[in-house]
């Protein structure tokens, strides 16, 4: 397929064709908005690293060197944070770093400090060690805007960890690096581990620049454990791909430790083409994406805000804007009833926290053709609910 049309080539058709969860949970008629997931075909390069991973048979017992040289090189360069292959880990994904902070930095009664609405395994994650989650909220008046001052009012003696997501999901926001600076003066004083989950690093709209706050200083790199992976970037969740990362010795040791027998990393196969995704091969991938999501991005804006009772975000970074729907029903009443009677499916805000209510959360990294078909159906939802 030509590069100029992987980003605007899928139908539904093509999609129920694919082995994919979001395109098979609900029934064919229902176009599914509600997993964070592209509908972009995969790159060629990725595809090609595949078969020749294949071909030499890289199925065997292997080491994960050559994947956390070239995710080192990846920090390091782009991240700007200072580490080598030995303060990287393979993982599955982002959420088993989650997993591995709170047991690293919480015993039973301990406080984290998460924002709400927050990409829920933040929370769940939390039972592990039997840590109590603070909820820093976030309002959309705002403009989801991270207040400071809220977050030093809900530092207590019990504050092991503070939960960071950016860009942040499901609000959008990309955060400032005054923002970044303000939660690592807080973390530095009163010496906090931070989780910072960069899944999103490469959806940024409008020229603003991803900042990863372990790389602001050497005190709070020391406090941060930071965790990435490809699945939001390039549509390849299935490959079970993710890494950390930290410069605190002590830290990653005791993670490994904490990990035993119970995270085994990733197979030879994604650990194989990792270099290609994390290098500089597939940039006129995250180019022509972001154009593509611009476009979508513009067409939301444009329809959904002309829509009864429906308010669409300034997003500024991720595919999953969080719209606020004032149409009278509960956001996961709401949700079921687009499903259900409307064929669109979107996420209930309430999954989210509590600030979420009022909001659906939606996946717009589709085709034009698809995106207009969802927004006809939300616009008829909007008209008769309203």
């Amino acid at each position: 397929m030509p590069r100029k049309d992987i980003f605007n080539s899928a139908t539904v058709e093509s999609m129920l064709r694919a082995p994919n969860l979001k395109w098979h949970t609900n029934p064919p008629d229902v176009i599914p908005m509600w997993i964070a997931a592209p509908d972009f075909s995969i790159a060629p390069e990725i595809k090609q690293g595949l078969r020749d991973a294949v071909e030499i048979e890289d199925v065997f017992y292997n080491t994960d060197n050559a994947a956390k040289a070239a995710m080192a090189e990846k920090i390091s360069r782009f991240n700007k944070i200072p580490v080598t292959p030995d303060d990287v880990t393979v993982i599955q994904g982002v959420d088993p770093s989650l997993w591995l902070a709170a047991k690293h930095a919480c015993k039973p009664g301990d406080e984290v400090i998460l924002t709400d609405p927050m990409y829920a395994p933040f929370k769940s994650v939390l039972d592990a060690s039997g840590a109590k989650a603070v909820l820093w909220e976030l309002d959309d008046g705002d403009g989801y805007r991270f207040d400071i001052e809220k977050l030093k009012m809900l530092v207590t003696k019990r504050t092991r960890l503070i939960g960071v997501c950016n860009p942040h999901n499901p609000t959008g926001r990309v955060m400032t690096k005054e923002e970044l600076n303000a939660i690592a003066d807080v973390a530095i004083d009163k010496k906090i581990r931070i989780v910072s989950d960069e899944l999103w690093e490469d959806i940024v709209f409008d020229d603003r620049k991803h900042v990863s706050i372990a790389s602001l200083s050497p005190e709070i790199g020391d406090l941060t454990l930071t965790s990435w992976g490809f699945s939001k970037t390039f549509g390849v969740a299935g490959l079970q791909l993710g890494y950390m990362a930290t410069t605190n010795k002590d830290a990653m040791a005791d993670m490994r430790k904490q990990s035993t027998g119970i995270q085994r990393g990733s197979s030879t196969l994604a650990k194989a083409i990792a270099p290609i995704m994390l290098g500089t091969t597939l940039d006129w991938w995250r180019r022509d994406m972001m154009r593509h999501l611009t476009k979508i991005r513009k067409l939301c804006v444009t329809r959904m805000n002309k829509m009864n009772g429906i308010t669409f975000p300034d997003l500024e970074g991720t595919y999953v804007p969080f719209p606020r729907f004032d149409l009278g029903m509960k956001s996961k009443d709401l949700a079921d009833t687009l499903t259900k009677e409307y064929k669109v499916g979107l996420s209930a805000g309430i999954g989210f926290g509590a600030k979420g209510e009022s909001h659906l959360r939606m996946c717009i990294a589709t085709s034009e053709g698809i995106m207009t078909e969802a927004l006809d159906r939300i616009e008829a939802a909007a008209e008769k609910l309203c």
